[in-house]
Order: structure tokens, then C-alpha cells, then sequence
């Protein structure tokens, strides 16, 4: 028995211990292997004490070899994080009106043990997380089984109380941006054992010993790897955007944009709940070196996710975020959101920033507010005619034999004063307002002439509807034709010549600046309305 004791008194003296807060570090195979050796003493001793006919009262055995024992299992395993479901509790008010944050966790884990020869359960614990040293709250945890040891899966459930919220965020950024990152988990807690004759399910082989065991102070002092989110890889669908019911004319509309996501960290995340997010343009593109939070531009939409958001693992269907376009009226924050539209119409993608600006539930609130994802909106589709034009065709009232003479003669000059009609057409889902335009013409690559529509008040607007093809201006506006180009000049004149002498119309690109109004937002629309048929009024069948 003192032979006995004796190896029980090394164990006991060779258990390492961890404070709060101290780095775990992975142990190297040596350090481990010098670590288990006085188990091996430990175990070896306790069977020489059950080999003995004289057994003093199991509750010696317990206080006299209990605690060392399973202090030793619990310091040298390893805890393998597979999965956090984050849900919210039934109540989490009363910890929101003490400026404390309360959510439910059920966390996935495996390990591997040394056998405990019972069968073994962590109970009730409150366990300190810290986040690279800094403490930011408790997992207040029910009872974990840990089988008989060896190889096990499990479940660890518990509420998690955030009690500091600076912290707090920073692991949040964690989650959203970085391929993975540390939690320490610290502790003191009971071990629970239990034999044959008081309700251990394992098998004969790894139940043999009998009676029951509490063993209350036992070091739990863990880091566990969790990973990153690594920005969710948001993906966007085509903006829409759709009028609202409104008692003035140009009111907001309503914008809609579908978008999925990829969450390949150790997080699931229910009951998100409504999401409200800004969009932003990216103030560093194309240059992407500074975080998407330090690289916001110009807040040009608010959305929300629908009620119930919840968020998987892995590729997320499908969802839509719905708001408005809220564009401050100052010229610089006009110009970037006309750069947003402007890439939309030309069929480019456009990079934004999505800014968390909170949530319906507390929690999720104060872990991702301020949280910053890069996404790409992709350009409108040319779902009709073609392409995304607004000005779409050219009625140009002119005389062409009188024209051409008059740009041959070199006493009258080499600008041709005109007039056109012009057809507009509207990309949008939501009714489009037409203030002015300002265009050069462009023939075959070359400056051709200038057209230019006055500047109109909201109530002088042309009204494009919703999907609009094709709408006739019902006032003719002034068209300079320039003869700085004139090979060019007289080949445009040739080609909308009537037949057979011409090809009664010809192909001109408009580099235009479009004054509209459209979802509530002023933007100025600077794209190149790409082969806007032109032709000579008289031929047209126009009045």
C-alpha cells in the first residue's frame, strides 16, 4: 500500500495546473509522453491497491486517488470544436436591461481520453471564455457526458452570458473576416463518475470498477481552434428596383436585391432575426488593401433581411434584402451613386461595402454592428433590345442635298444647325424622370455633333413608366452637326439618306450625360448609349 501511495503522491504532485487567461499551448510528443507517465505510475498504483484483500471504505479510495485521477485525464486532452448553433434563449431581456447579452449555445465537440473505468460526466459548470487574453464572458454549461474516455463525440449545451462587449466585438470581427482564431476556456469543475451498480451504460470492458464519485475542483483550462468565416463570400444578384405608392410625383422605390452567402466557419447561426444592413460604395477599389470597414464610400441604400434570417453552414440559399435608396443631395454623394448605376446599365459589376447597422435581436446586434462585407452587384442584363439604353432612336429633321452643300460651301461655316426628335426608353423597374441630356455624337469612332436637351424642373420631367420602350418626345431639341470631321459628317449624312440613294438610317453612339431621377435619388447618368438608330423625320412617318 506505501509502494501504492507513493505513485498516487507523484501523480498528484506531477498534474499540471493552468490559471486563467494563461496561453494553452499544444504539447509537443515528448512533453505529452513525460505528461502521461505519471498517469501510467497513477494507474499502476491504483491496481495494486484493488489487488489488496484488506480494501479500506470506497469513500477513501475516492478522496485518496479521485481528484489526481481525473485532474490528469481532464489536463491532457484535446477539445475538437465541429459546431456552435447559436440560438436565442426563451428569455434574454433581463441580462439586455443590466447591459448584458444572453444567447443559447450546443456545441459539437470530440476528443480522445485516457479511460476513466467509469462512466464519466462534467457537470454544471460556469466556464470563463477569453479571446487572446481578455476575458468577454461565461458559458454557463449543463451537464456534458464524457462516456468511459477514449475516442468520444459529445455535446457541450449551456447559455452564454457577454458581460464585456468591447471584447465581445472583437471576437465577432473574428468570426466574420479571419480563417480561424482561439477561444480559452477556463474553469474549475466537478467530474462525476459513475460504476456498474449506479448506472454506467458502457461496456463490461470500460465499466469495471463499481460505486459512485463526485470530484469537485478539477481544473478545466482549454484553448479550443474555432474557424473564420473568412467575409462569407457574398454573392449578389441583379438590383431591382420598384415605385411605391406616393402622394408626390418621383417618390422613393422600393430596392430589392437577392443574395447568398458561404459560412465556412464553426458557426450556425439561427434566429438571426431582421438584419438591417447599409450598402456602401467601396472608397478603396480598385485597390483592396485597406479593410472593407476603413474603405467605406458613400451610403447610397438602406435594406433589411426579411423576419426569421437564419444562416447555416456551408452555401446559404438564396434571399432577399429589401429597402430604399438613401443618397444624401451633395454632389460628391450623387456622382458615386451615379457611378453604381452608371456600371449597372453598361453591364459591369460593381463594388460595394455591406455594413451591418444592427439587428432586431440584441445579441446578434452588438456582435455584428459595424461588421463590413465586400460584394461585387452585378451588371443589368440585357433582357431587351439588346442593351440598356435610355436614348434609343433619332428623328433628325433635315435636308440632306441642302446640308451637304452647305458643308462644302466655305463661306457658311462648318456647323450645322438642326433639330431631332428623340425616343427614350426606360431600363428600370421603377418610372424613370428625364430632367436633361447632354450627348456628343459619335459616327464611326469620330465627334460628329452635339445634342442637347434643356434642363427641366421635376414638373416639366419627361415621364418614362416602368419598362418603358420607346417613348417619343413630344418637342423637337436642338443637334449641332460639327464638320471637324467631315469624311465622317458627309457618311452619316449619306447613310440616312432615303433609298436607293442612302440606307435611310444610320448606326451614332451618344456619349451622355442624363439629368434623371429615379427611386428618390437625383443621379446624373454618364454612359454611352450605344447604336441609337438615326433617321431623317421626313422619313420616318412621323407627323
Amino acid at each position: 500500500f506505501g509502494g501504492a501511495s507513493l505513485c498516487w503522491l507523484t501523480a498528484m504532485q506531477s498534474v499540471p495546473t493552468v490559471e486563467p487567461g494563461e496561453p494553452m499551448l499544444r504539447a509537443s510528443r515528448g512533453s505529452r509522453a513525460l505528461r502521461i507517465a505519471p498517469m501510467l505510475a497513477l494507474l499502476v498504483g491504483a491496481g495494486l491497491f484493488f489487488s489488496r484483500p484488506a480494501e479500506p471504505p470506497p469513500s477513501d479510495i475516492k478522496l485518496a486517488i479521485g481528484k489526481p485521477f481525473v485532474q490528469g485525464i481532464i489536463s491532457l486532452f484535446d477539445m475538437k470544436v465541429d459546431n456552435i448553433l447559436l440560438q436565442k434563449p426563451e428569455s434574454q431581456w433581463s441580462h439586455f436591461a443590466v447591459g448584458m447579452l444572453a444567447f443559447d449555445l450546443l456545441i459539437d465537440i470530440h476528443m480522445e481520453l485516457l479511460f476513466f473505468g467509469a462512466q464519466a460526466t462534467l457537470a454544471s459548470a460556469e466556464i470563463d471564455l477569453l479571446f487572446r487574453g481578455q476575458r468577454f464572458g461565461t458559458l454557463s454549461t449543463r451537464p456534458c457526458p464524457l462516456g468511459g474516455g477514449g475516442k468520444i463525440k459529445t455535446q457541450m449545451a449551456g447559455q452564454l452570458v457577454v458581460d464585456q462587449l468591447d471584447v465581445f466585438q472583437k471576437i465577432a470581427r473574428a468570426v466574420v473576416h479571419e480563417d480561424e482564431f482561439t477561444v480559452e476556456l477556463f474553469s474549475v469543475v466537478t467530474v462525476e463518475l459513475r460504476g456498474t451498480d449506479n448506472g454506467c451504460i458502457l461496456r463490461k470492458d470500460m465499466c469495471k470498477t463499481i460505486g459512485s464519485a463526485r470530484i469537485p475542483g478539477v481544473t478545466f483550462a482549454k484553448s479550443v481552434v474555432l474557424k473564420g468565416a473568412q467575409g462569407f463570400s457574398v454573392e449578389m444578384g441583379a438590383l431591382k428596383l420598384i415605385d411605391l405608392p406616393a402622394t408626390e410625383p418621383a417618390g422613393k422605390a422600393l430596392i430589392s436585391v437577392d443574395a447568398k452567402v458561404t459560412n465556412p466557419s464553426s458557426f450556425e447561426l439561427h434566429d438571426l432575426d431582421v438584419f438591417s444592413i447599409d450598402i456602401y460604395t467601396d472608397d478603396s477599389w480598385p485597390k483592396t488593401e485597406r479593410p472593407a470597414a476603413e474603405s467605406l464610400g458613400v451610403k447610397f441604400a438602406e435594406v433589411n433581411t426579411e423576419a426569421g434570417f437564419s444562416l447555416g453552414k456551408g452555401e446559404s440559399e438564396w434571399f432577399a434584402v429589401q429597402g430604399f435608396l438613401s443618397v444624401p443631395e451633395r454632389e460628391y454623394d450623387l456622382v458615386k451613386t451615379a457611378d453604381v448605376l452608371n456600371h449597372f446599365l453598361t453591364s459591369r459589376p460593381t463594388p460595394l461595402i455591406a455594413s451591418i447597422a444592427g439587428s432586431s435581436q440584441p445579441f446578434f446586434s452588438a456582435a455584428a454592428k459595424g461588421a463590413a462585407l465586400r460584394a461585387f452587384l452585378p451588371g443589368m442584363k440585357h433582357d431587351f433590345g439588346g442593351d440598356t439604353n435610355i436614348v434609343v432612336r433619332a428623328y433628325i429633321d433635315l435636308d440632306v442635298p441642302v446640308a451637304v452643300a452647305s458643308l462644302l460651301n466655305p463661306l457658311t461655316g462648318t456647323t450645322l444647325h438642326q433639330y431631332l426628335y428623340v425616343a427614350l426608353s426606360n431600363p428600370f423597374d421603377a418610372t424613370l424622370y428625364v430632367c436633361g441630356l447632354e450627348a456628343e455624337v459619335m459616327f464611326n469612332g469620330a465627334h460628329v455633333g452635339q445634342v442637347s436637351l434643356p434642363q427641366l424642373t421635376l414638373e416639366q420631367a419627361i415621364v418614362l413608366p416602368p419598362s418603358e420602350r420607346g417613348f417619343l418626345t413630344p418637342n423637337a431639341y436642338p443637334i449641332e452637326l460639327h464638320a471637324t470631321e467631315l469624311p465622317s459628317l458627309l457618311q452619316l449624312l449619306h447613310d440616312i439618306a432615303p433609298q436607293p440613294a442612302g440606307k435611310g438610317v444610320a448606326y451614332v453612339d451618344l456619349n451622355a450625360r442624363i439629368h434623371a431621377r429615379v427611386g428618390g435619388a437625383e443621379p446624373i447618368l454618364v454612359y454611352r448609349q450605344v447604336n441609337v438608330s438615326a433617321q431623317l423625320k421626313q422619313f420616318s412617318g412621323l407627323p
